[in-house]
């Protein structure tokens, strides 16, 4: 089976879908970095440079779209002054990457109270699981070094994250991958998270039975299929994955 992360397993601290803390430290933490090198960038200009980005990116996910996460610290660097990636160098734009990176550490989200037993109940079953999630400007090196810290990286078999696999949710691909990589047929596998669009019907596009947990972040793509369960919290997953097993 296979997890979504945001919104299903984690949270952002006041419950938001961004969190305001931890862009704020990006943005101070690039501008001193920018005044180290000698190149001088109005605040605002990068708070705005990080807040258009990350909905670029957010955006692109809905059609499926990512690519890798040094390639979106490029990107933003280019966007703050035409040519200033290659004024700087590209090991100033990776120190930019890593600093930028290590913010999630900083400030992270937090997981939902249960998730580790629950996941920890679910590998013990024999389950193979899988994590599929869509991504912004955090790297997927970086999310393993917060799982192991939080004690649940040893729970998942494979971890999808679309900045690694330079395609996002609902685009087949993602789920076909992981799913390969746990070793099951699509048929056998379930998925677990918040939005219909992204998570249901991308799932269920390739033959995996799903799970809605409800209240998570509504995609502006509408989608008319339905999910097989309907959760309030992932913590009433394994009563449903008792049910799932017996149609298999």
């Amino acid at each position: 089976m296979t997890f979504d992360l945001w919104q299903t397993l984690i949270f952002e601290v006041d419950g938001s879908a961004t969190s305001h803390l931890r862009r704020e430290a990006r943005t101070g933490l690039t501008a001193s970095e920018l005044g180290r090198l000698g190149v001088d960038v109005e605040i605002d200009v990068i708070r705005d440079a990080f807040k258009t980005l990350s909905e670029e990116i957010t955006g692109g996910h809905d059609h499926g779209f990512d690519q890798p996460y040094e390639d979106w610290i490029s990107i933003l660097v280019e966007r703050l002054a035409p040519g200033l990636s290659e004024r700087v160098g590209s090991d100033a734009v990776t120190e930019i990457g890593r600093l930028v990176d290590h913010t999630f550490i900083d400030s992270p989200p937090v997981l939902l109270d249960g998730s580790t037993e629950m996941l920890r109940d679910l590998a013990g079953r024999g389950l193979r699981i899988g994590l599929i999630s869509n991504t912004g400007l955090t790297s997927p090196q970086t999310y393993e070094v917060w799982f192991k810290q939080l004690g649940i990286f040893e729970y998942f078999d494979f971890l999808a994250f679309s900045n690694g696999q330079s395609v996002a949710k609902p685009d087949p691909a993602i789920f076909r991958t992981t799913v390969t990589e746990l070793g099951v047929i699509e048929s056998h596998a379930l998925h677990v998270g918040d939005n219909l669009h992204t998570d249901v019907a991308g799932a269920a596009a390739v033959g995996m039975s799903t799970v809605w947990v409800r209240g998570g972040i509504s995609s502006p793509v509408e989608t008319t299929v339905k999910p097989n369960y309907a959760v309030d919290s992932i913590r009433e997953m394994p009563s449903v994955v008792d049910n799932w097993l017996t149609t298999l």
